[in-house]
């Protein structure tokens, strides 16, 4: 039998084919009769490309996970720096993958805060417990009130309109609230204190107004007594005496005797053996003082009293008289760095020993703190790890000294204590100096009244330290770049030029103003409070490394600056080129400004000699060059002034520091005019300094007036 064939049925897609045909009519149809481009009406459709993927159902249920990680390719991740202590690289820590775009802090609340309840509530607090309290009570009356609605609606059907309304009344007195005066009892209301605009009573201290008290008393009441003195009666009181004593003696024996412990004997053996080294050492240091000042008599006689008596004949000449000299036994071999007066304490200053040659195998160094009364031996003596580069003494207090070494750390030692440890120290800081510390200086304190100085260095940072109660704090104010394109490193990249600092000095009327030198001869005037641009740039300012700049004493816009290209220049700030220039034929170590006169400045250089100028006097040629040290043998690399007394010191290469005397044409004051008698001597050295500079400067130049003339 043959099979039968089944019938055709219509399939679906045919009928929607059709469908859709009909459809895409109507539609032509109605877009033809209205206006204007309908396209936008059209349904979208998927096309299934032939060389689709077909997944089968399992497949397409598979779940595929992946996860993010934050990794920032761009970051490099093996970074050395060079440590001058260690002698090699060092790996420095990978730097974080997350980049700030932007850090705002929002003033926005969100609703459901407690922080904006209170706000929107009008800065009232209700303590929670009590509203969750009242709404309970709440809750249970009004079920209470609906029960017993549907029972008397329940048994008083058939009760009148009158007895509805009476039912109504009394639900609505059992309804009400309590009386206002629990209310009151339950919501205690608490202002919340103004955030912006208070502080704890705790914290607030009470000033008792001043109050005049007198008071008046009775004479203590006074008697007259006399008495005849005979030998028996003197006889008597010593045997009441004698025998009192007897009596005393005999309690003593028979009270027992308390054992003395042995930790207890020899704790009040150390406590005296440590008072009579003391006793004895201050005796012994009072003694040498006395056999030094014997001595030395004849340096101490013209050291305080000697004045060149043959300045009288010479015209804009003078002289220098060497007095002391002070070194340490072991740091004869050391470079004098670096040397600072106490502010206190005229007669007492610092010398650190280090190294200015990166040849040098001296791997120590040591810092000493002299004074005039003893010229044989330092007063204070500190052995450090590296040599030390700089150092400064603090102002307000004088026992603090802070030092910076060659390895790149910071120290604070505390002079009044033995030198074996000091106060702060950089070890363990993270993002401190990678090379030798150049110049280092005390700032104003912080708004929290904590300690403050700046050091440089020569990796090119300017860093901000902080002394907190336990550590140093790092602020990195600004980093130096110099003014040159990018070179390409050795692995592609391009890499911005540094530059190394190597002196600082800060405004004297503006701390936030500080000019710096650097190896390549420029110098930059700088703001702490814009740490990638600078305020100017001496570009050129000398053709070797800045050595020193020190601002002016009675004028703050003028600072000199010297350097190894042999030359000091006298500059005016807002001023591309300098007002003077002295050419002295050799390196120049150091230039410092004199603290009694407004146009007197000195320094020294490496030929062994100290250059004084007196602007006043002579502004081409010094007014005193005396050779101090051999010229073959050592160099001279730091000055210093005294702030109180006419002499100055110097440091060379071989550990030894010279004290000079300056002849009295060299500290020539101002005398003032009969006019002049009611100023100052700090405002009659400022305008002596202006008149001088007002020759140097270029004249303003001045427009000519306008041709008006006069038509007939």
């Amino acid at each position: 039998m043959a099979p039968a064939i089944p019938k055709k049925m219509p399939s679906k897609v045919s009928e929607t084919s059709k469908e859709h045909l009909s459809l895409t009519k109507s539609h032509i149809s109605r877009q033809d009769l209205g206006a204007g481009d309908m396209d936008w009406m059209r349904g979208k459709f998927l096309l299934k490309p032939d060389d689709q993927l077909q997944l089968t159902e399992a497949e397409l249920q598979t779940e595929f996970a992946r996860v993010l990680t934050m990794h920032n390719t761009r970051i490099p991740d093996s970074l050395v720096e060079w440590s001058w202590k260690l002698r090699e690289f060092i790996r420095l820590p990978s730097p974080p993958h997350l980049v700030t775009l932007l850090d705002v802090t929002g003033t926005i609340l969100h609703k459901d805060s407690e922080e904006a309840k209170v706000q929107l509530t009008g800065g009232i607090i209700i303590d929670d417990q009590e509203k969750t309290a009242d709404e309970k009570l709440n809750h249970d009356k009004m079920e209470e009130e609906t029960e017993d609605g549907e029972e008397e609606q329940a048994d008083e059907i058939d009760k009148t309109v009158e007895a509805l309304a009476e039912a109504e009344r009394e639900h609505e007195l059992e309804a009400e609230p309590e009386p206002e005066e629990e209310e009151t009892e339950k919501i205690k209301p608490k202002k919340i204190p103004n955030q912006f605009n208070f502080c704890e009573r705790a914290a607030l201290t009470y000033d008792n107004p001043m109050r005049d008290m007198s008071t008046q008393t009775i004479p203590p009441p006074t008697a007259t007594f006399n008495a005849n003195v005979f030998q028996w009666t003197i006889f008597d009181e010593y045997q009441e005496d004698y025998a009192q004593q007897q009596r005393e003696k005999e309690k003593e024996k028979r009270a027992p005797l308390t054992q003395i412990k042995k930790e207890d004997v020899k704790k009040k053996a150390q406590i005296e053996s440590s008072a009579m080294t003391n006793r004895m050492l201050q005796a012994a240091k009072t003694l040498e003082r006395m056999v030094n000042q014997n001595i030395f008599d004849d340096i101490l006689q013209d050291y305080r009293y000697w004045d060149d008596p043959s300045d009288e004949f010479k015209d804009g000449e003078g002289s220098l008289l060497p007095l002391w000299k002070f070194y340490y036994e072991k740091t004869k071999k050391h470079d004098i760095t670096d040397m600072c007066f106490n502010n206190r304490y005229y007669d007492l200053f610092a010398v650190a020993f280090g190294s200015l040659s990166f040849n040098s195998q001296i791997t120590n160094g040591t810092v000493c703190l002299f004074s005039l009364k003893n010229p044989s031996y330092p007063e204070w003596i500190c052995p450090t790890e590296s040599p030390v580069m700089c150092l400064d003494f603090n102002a307000q207090h004088p026992h603090l000294l802070v030092i910076g070494t060659m390895d790149g750390a910071v120290a604070v030692y505390n002079v009044m204590l033995p030198p074996s440890t000091p106060q702060y120290k950089s070890n363990d800081v993270v993002q401190k100096h990678g090379g030798l510390v150049w110049e280092i200086c005390w700032a104003p304190d912080t708004e929290e009244g904590n300690l403050a100085f700046f050091s440089v260095s020569i990796d090119g940072k300017i860093n901000h330290w902080v002394l907190n109660q336990n550590d140093l704090g790092l602020t990195t104010v600004m980093t130096l770049f110099l003014d040159q394109p990018p070179i390409l490193g050795p692995d592609g990249t391009m890499i911005t030029l540094k530059g190394c600092g190597t002196c600082i000095a800060f405004h004297p009327a503006d701390q936030n103003v500080f000019l710096v030198g650097t190896e390549e001869g420029s110098m930059y005037k700088c703001n702490t409070a814009y740490s990638s641009i600078y305020m100017r740039t001496y570009h050129e300012a000398h053709t070797m490394p800045v050595y020193r700049i020190v601002f002016n004493k009675y004028n703050s816009s003028i600072f000199a600056s010297c350097s190894g290209d042999w030359r000091i220049k006298i500059w005016e700030d807002e001023r591309p080129e300098p007002l003077f220039m002295f050419d002295l034929g050799v390196p120049i170590g150091d230039v410092q400004w004199a603290p009694y006169s407004s146009t007197v400045l000195a320094c020294v250089s490496n030929d062994g000699k100290v250059t004084v100028f007196d602007l006043n006097v002579n502004k081409y040629r010094p007014i005193c060059s005396q050779q101090v040290v051999s010229k073959r043998k050592s160099k001279l690399t730091r000055l210093a002034f005294n702030h109180t007394l006419p002499f100055i010191i110097v440091g060379d290469n071989k550990g030894t520091v010279i004290t000079l005397k300056l002849s009295p044409n060299l500290r020539i004051k101002v005398k003032p005019t009969k006019k002049q008698l009611h100023l100052s001597s700090t405002e009659l050295e400022s305008m002596k300094l202006e008149k001088l500079l007002s020759f140097v400067r270029e004249p303003p130049v001045l427009t000519p007036p306008k041709d008006a003339r006069i038509a007939t």
